[in-house]
């Protein structure tokens, strides 16, 4: 009798723990999937940072050349008209943290830290989503105008007489919100990918990482220039 009672304690005592080895192996197989997805986004922010680079200088040189369409050669000329109208916007990725964030897997890992620090990354990931979507892409569809042209050139025209088209591109030629946050955000997601890769046992103290947190974040933002720099660097 109590050879059959330690073996039915020992089945579950085994059982138990290849269950609980099997669910820390699906927790870190998941976690392999954030990190592959931050890094997606990653490149996202690359993109979409060139990208609206490349729209301001259109902007820019639009309000220059306004009603001296002829001093810009032709091609040129179709390259600014091909970025105003350019409204394609490729959504960041959030399936992975989803599924793992809802999941009782996130129960498995032992320091909530680096739980903390992944919702904060996602927080201002869904943050900057919203604001493409609506502070960005939704104005710059509205400074667009229904218009039948033959040449880039009477668009821009029509453009120009269009008053809430001209108020979009003066603001966004003249400043770019943006710099500061994405280099803000570019950090946040490099910093989670290193403590992914650094600490995927998930056990570790965040003592010592918090105050690298924060050197981290700091470093990243002084490489913004100054905001009244007007250096021949800069230029």
């Amino acid at each position: 009798m109590l050879g059959i009672i330690l073996g039915i304690i020992l089945t579950f005592g085994v059982s138990s723990l290849w269950q609980k080895h099997q669910e820390k192996k699906k927790t870190k197989e998941m976690l392999v999937l954030v990190r592959n997805e931050l890094e997606i986004n990653k490149k996202w922010f690359q993109d979409m940072g060139t990208a609206i680079e490349e729209d301001r200088y259109a902007y820019q040189k639009i309000l220059e050349s306004k009603n001296n369409w002829e001093s810009l050669p032709s091609d040129t000329l179709d390259a600014y008209f091909i970025r105003i109208v350019n409204i394609y916007f490729s959504p960041l990725y959030s399936s992975a943290w989803q599924i793992f964030h809802n999941s009782e897997m996130i129960q498995n890992i032992d320091n909530k830290e680096l739980v903390i620090r992944l919702t904060e990354c996602y927080f201002w990931i869904d943050k900057i989503q919203r604001y493409f979507e609506t502070e960005y892409l939704e104005k710059k569809k509205k400074a667009l105008v229904p218009a039948i042209v033959e040449h880039p050139a009477q668009y821009l025209d029509t453009l120009m007489n269009h008053n809430e088209s001209v108020v979009f591109y003066t603001a966004m030629a003249k400043v770019n919100p943006l710099q500061p946050l994405f280099v803000f955000v570019d950090a946040i997601i490099d910093y989670n990918i290193l403590l992914l890769d650094k600490y995927g046992d998930f056990k570790y103290d965040m003592g010592e990482l918090d105050k690298e947190y924060e050197a981290f974040i700091e470093e990243r933002r002084n490489i913004l220039p100054p905001k009244n720099d007007t250096t021949e660097n800069n230029n």
